[in-house]
């Protein structure tokens, strides 16, 4: 497969897969979403590549979906269109729509389960934003290395869907602070990132690029197939607790949020006055994309 919306290289036993439509904050659409999915199983075999990391170009990691491109359910799950009824909430064919909007949300899931079940380790390199289902991406690595101006979270919850990603959160943070990331959709900076557990690290975004492929080189020095059976046994504890299928199910909640008035309104607004506006008018009750509470400097 050529790539056009992601870049890959291997250098040093460490794959490089870079999200690149900084023009577009690096916002995910299936294009990306599948380029991403095969990058991720060539690295897996690729004998030279020892460990795998993920970033993002131009000025953030990743802004979320590209909700104004993903309308449609993946092509490799279901060849019919995502039914206008499962964006505007109305009409009587739930049948259809219920079927098309399992199929869209299910096309999304696959990716972090893909990074968590990966053979080779795989690091999240986060600068600045990595919001809504960036941080899926970002959350399902083996390790993450942030930026000091990183942030994380899931604004989408005050509009769309609750997502699998804070189901993701709540592995991290505790019930009470995923709750509260949920219920208002706010983010978590890189120093609280640092102390949730999230980051292993955080750096001077000067100096992000060079200590990250430090850490990666450093885990390249084991053998892969060691990696492997260490990554799978720590893997395996969280799965017997249930990680991968409570990620799974989060999908069957983003379903029913699909037929939800505010997601209705939300899709409205996007068609009449375009994404900048309705995510503008979304999130400024809550103080803008970054507005969280206690409030912090930028």
């Amino acid at each position: 497969m050529s790539y056009e919306t992601i870049l890959y290289e291997v250098d040093d036993r460490v794959a490089h897969i870079t999200l690149n439509q900084p023009e577009k904050r690096n916002a995910l659409n299936w294009q990306m979403l599948s380029e991403l999915s095969d990058a991720l199983k060539k690295a897996e075999i690729d004998k030279s590549a020892r460990v795998i990391v993920i970033k993002g170009a131009g000025a953030c990691f990743c802004s979320g979906h590209n909700v104004a491109e993903m309308g449609e359910a993946p092509k490799h799950i279901d060849e019919r269109k995502w039914s206008e009824i499962a964006m505007s909430g109305e009409g009587d064919d739930l049948g259809l729509s219920v079927w098309d909007s399992r199929a869209q949300v299910q096309g999304h899931i696959e990716i972090p389960l893909e990074i968590w079940n990966n053979w080779k380790p795989v690091i999240a390199q986060v600068h600045a934003h990595c919001l809504g289902g960036g941080s899926g991406i970002a959350l399902a690595c083996d390790l993450l290395i942030a930026s000091e101006d990183a942030r994380i979270g899931y604004p989408p919850a005050r509009s769309m869907a609750p997502g699998e990603e804070i189901s993701m959160f709540a592995w991290h943070v505790g019930i009470k602070k995923a709750k509260e990331l949920a219920l208002t959709g706010d983010s978590l900076t890189a120093p609280e990132m640092l102390d949730y557990g999230i980051a292993n690290y955080v750096f001077p975004m000067g100096d992000l690029d060079k200590e990250t492929q430090t850490i990666a080189r450093r885990i390249a020095n084991v053998e892969s197939e060691l990696l492997m059976l260490s990554k799978t046994s720590m893997n395996r504890i969280f799965d017997h607790q249930g990680f991968s299928q409570t990620v799974r199910n989060a999908g069957e909640y983003v379903s029913l949020a699909h037929y939800r008035k505010a997601i209705a309104k939300f899709n409205k607004t996007i068609k009449e006055k375009g994404i900048k506006t309705a995510l503008e008018e979304r999130d400024k009750p809550f103080g803008g994309i970054d507005g969280r509470y206690p409030p912090v400097d930028k």
